[in-house]
């Protein structure tokens, strides 16, 4: 019986990207005799050399996300069979055919060596995945002991004989709960009953709650790596031997460390636990593997010293679930972007933005907490109907960023400071979407910073000056070096017809807008603007807040919110400072 087939709509959108004629693969989950395709590579010309290839990138995604298929792009023909015989996720492998002359999507499953089309194929969203699968972390080290250079050897047989054979078990922290091989108090038992989960809501919001779940920040359920230390009890056929001991004194390389390990599953809730166990160790094999692959670049350019792997989890904006990447530890972004360009190429990103770089590491929502720091506080708003309709254009600030306001840091800077925590606020989105790794400046490194390009006396420092767009803009280039452009407007009335100048910036750029006037300043993350009748809302982010980071105050009292036209003042000057982004990845 064939399965049935679901395709996740980022994969569509993303579809319609692809520019040239190209073949290339499908990955998804199978679940019930329900197939869903969650993403798709391309081939590359150089794929057989490239660092990432279509054999290797399924170790980046998280556990039971397979190779399901085969993409066809445009005009592309391919030896079918020849292709099919790599898929093991399913008996019918899936062929997916996409045409950019009309964006149609036609469907096939390979049965009994031939392609039958498919009729009934149902298109899903991320909140749907969200209802039924969950990310499971796994996070610990493991003991690495290597010597005369055999790291290879020794990884290999740690992911053979010690984890691939069942040595080893999972603690779920959240519940005390543990997952061991063959555990037969639990062979019936589903994740949803063993961790005690009711409805899974990464990406969803409750206001009321407090409870954000930005784009950008996942959920997962954390889980530890327990290693078996102890023998297996011996039976009482087993013959005793006494130690032998030989002892060899020679001179050798030896490598002892700890491995991290951080390893990602994406897994239906109502997987039974005996499944779950496989599942698990399945992601620690990839991580492995990834981590061996690591070794073996670096093995390769003998110059270099030997970093040990760190394992990072992305999701590239545009994509409805996570990549794991492993890299050197500290290695810089320059070192990196060889791989990164190969991963760019074969997933079809933009090669004008990053989205593997450290900074662009995917948040986890109990980190994010930790972090005390409000991410994406307007995602928590829910537009109304009379706010969007088919007449209304809407652009909406692209990625993360973290809400500063008055009286962060333990630091009084109320009354003055609004244009300094905007500022900190577009260097926050600079930093989450990986353009850089400076820390966020405090209101002395800004008055700092001016002085020291001559803008600002000496004077200037350690004071309660305000600043501007221009001061903000000045900063921006010196810290970041990257451009600003200026927009003006004589009065409040006249910012509105600016509207169609933020809706191509937040379109084409999509970084927070800092607007200063009336010794006021304000961050713009967004514009709604109706065509027909020339109506704007804006959505802003107010820096004058002074209370802790609470949503639901935040949003209900409308220090995150859509605000019309009347909230500029109609005697002000107002002067926007709109940061550019870089053209790299």
């Amino acid at each position: 019986m064939a399965p049935q087939l679901r395709i996740l709509s980022n994969v569509v959108e993303r579809l319609k990207n692809v520019k040239d004629c190209v073949a290339g693969h499908l990955y998804g989950v199978m679940y019930n005799n329900t197939l869903t395709v969650l993403t798709f590579s391309i081939n590359i010309l150089d794929d057989i050399e490239a660092t990432v290839n279509h054999t290797t990138l399924q170790l980046h995604m998280p556990a039971e996300v397979y190779l399901c298929g085969i993409l066809h792009v445009g005009e592309c023909e391919e030896k079918l069979p020849d292709t099919f015989q790599d898929i093991d996720i399913t008996d019918n492998p899936l062929l997916l055919k996409y045409s950019h002359h009309n964006l149609k999507i036609e469907t096939y499953f390979y049965i009994h060596q031939k392609l039958e089309a498919i009729n009934d194929v149902k298109t899903i969203n991320e909140n749907d995945i969200r209802q039924e699968f969950m990310y499971i972390r796994i996070r610990g080290s493991l003991p690495l002991i290597a010597q005369n250079g055999n790291i290879m050897d020794v990884l290999e047989e740690t992911r053979k004989n010690q984890i691939a054979s069942g040595k080893i078990g999972f603690q779920f922290p959240s519940k005390n709960a543990f997952l061991f091989n063959n555990d037969t108090n639990l062979k019936d038992t589903s994740l949803r009953e063993l961790l005690d989960i009711s409805v899974y809501h990464e990406g969803t919001t409750n206001v009321k709650k407090g409870i954000i779940r930005p784009a950008g920040v996942v959920d997962a359920v954390n889980a530890n790596i327990l290693l078996k230390i102890s023998r297996d009890k011996l039976s009482e056929e087993h013959n005793n031997y006494a130690p032998v001991f030989q002892y060899v004194k020679r001179p050798f390389d030896s490598l002892e460390c700890n491995l991290a390990i951080d390893t990602l599953s994406l897994v239906n809730l109502n997987t039974n636990s005996a499944d779950l166990y496989g599942i698990l160790v399945e992601s620690m094999c990839r991580n492995i593997k990834l981590i061996e692959k690591c070794f073996e670049d670096q093995l390769k350019k003998s110059e270099q010293s030997i970093k040990l792997p760190l394992p990072i989890h992305f999701r590239p904006q545009g994509f409805g679930h996570l990549l794991t990447v492993v890299y050197p530890r500290d290695h810089t972004d320059k070192e990196t972007m060889p791989y990164r360009e190969d991963l760019h190429k074969i997933l079809n990103l933009d090669m004008t933005r990053p989205y593997f770089r450290y900074g662009n590491a995917v948040k986890f929502y109990n980190e994010s907490q930790a972090d005390n720091m409000l991410i994406n506080p307007h995602e928590a708003i829910l537009q109304n109907d009379d706010v969007v309709n088919s007449t209304r254009k809407i652009s909406i600030v692209q990625g993360l960023y973290a809400y500063h306001h008055y009286m962060q840091d333990n630091f009084d800077d109320n009354g003055w400071g609004c244009a300094y925590r905007s500022l900190q606020t577009i260097i926050s989105w600079y930093r989450l979407q990986g353009y850089t790794k400076i820390p966020i400046p405090s209101h002395y490194t800004i008055q700092k910073c001016l002085v020291d390009i001559g803008d600002k006396p000496s004077n200037f420092i350690n004071s309660k000056q305000w600043i501007g767009s221009t001061e903000v803009g000045f900063v921006l280039e010196t810290l970041l070096g990257i451009t600003v452009k200026v927009l003006c407007a004589s009065t409040g009335e006249e910012v509105s017809t600016l509207a169609t100048n933020l809706l191509y910036h937040f379109q084409t750029q999509g970084t927070p807008v800092m607007i200063g006037g009336g010794v006021l300043a304000h961050t713009i993350l967004g514009i709604n603007y109706d065509q027909i009748t020339g109506d704007v809302k804006f959505l802003i982010l107010d820096p004058h807040y002074t209370g802790p980071e609470h949503l639901p105050t935040i949003i209900n009292k409308g220090w995150c919110g859509w605000k019309t036209k009347d909230f500029w003042k109609k005697d002000a000057f107002y002067n926007m400072c709109l940061p550019q982004r870089p053209v790299c990845i």
